[in-house]
């Protein structure tokens, strides 16, 4: 079941996070720290609605943020999809232990309903440059590349897929 979060879940969520931190670092993968993403900014996706978590006997296995923020970094990208409003994935994460069982996927299908069900054109994400998962993940469900951005780790690339045209 995919569903909002609720507040009394933030602890749970940190320990996911974390989780998926150590399984990044543990690949190598410099993505995401003690500094982002945080308490605060989980506490204030849950507090917002945004964030919704695929549940499963009683298991958080994976989480996603859906909003309409889109980074500053954002406005020079040459989005294809420029007309109308775009649903915009922010951390979208899956438990160690739950990946490659489709959690991910799940997620991102609920997104694409979501996007159409609420009247969005398009969907935004970026990815860290150094993720060959995400990347080809993404690819894999027909996001395509749209530019690039830079934050605080580097270089990321910014995937966008149209619901409407």
């Amino acid at each position: 079941m995919i569903r909002r979060a609720k507040i009394e879940e933030l602890n749970s969520l940190m320990l996911l996070l974390r989780a998926v931190i150590a399984n990044l670092n543990s690949l190598g993968i410099d993505q995401w720290d003690e500094i982002y993403p945080d308490a605060v900014t989980i506490n204030n996706d849950i507090q917002e609605r945004t964030l919704f978590v695929l549940e499963e006997d009683g298991v958080i296995k994976g989480m996603v943020v859906l909003n309409e923020f889109q980074d500053k970094e954002y406005i020079d990208v040459e989005w294809r999809h420029a007309v109308g409003k775009a649903l915009v994935v922010h951390r979208l994460s899956v438990h160690p232990s739950y990946q490659g069982q489709g959690v991910a996927r799940r997620l991102m299908h609920f997104t694409e309903r979501f996007a159409d069900d609420n009247g969005y054109t398009s969907i935004r994400l970026d990815t860290f440059s150094k993720n060959p998962i995400t990347m080809s993940f993404y690819k894999s469900l027909r996001y395509g590349i749209a530019g690039t951005v830079n934050f605080r780790k580097g270089l990321f690339y910014c995937f966008e897929k149209a619901i409407r045209e």
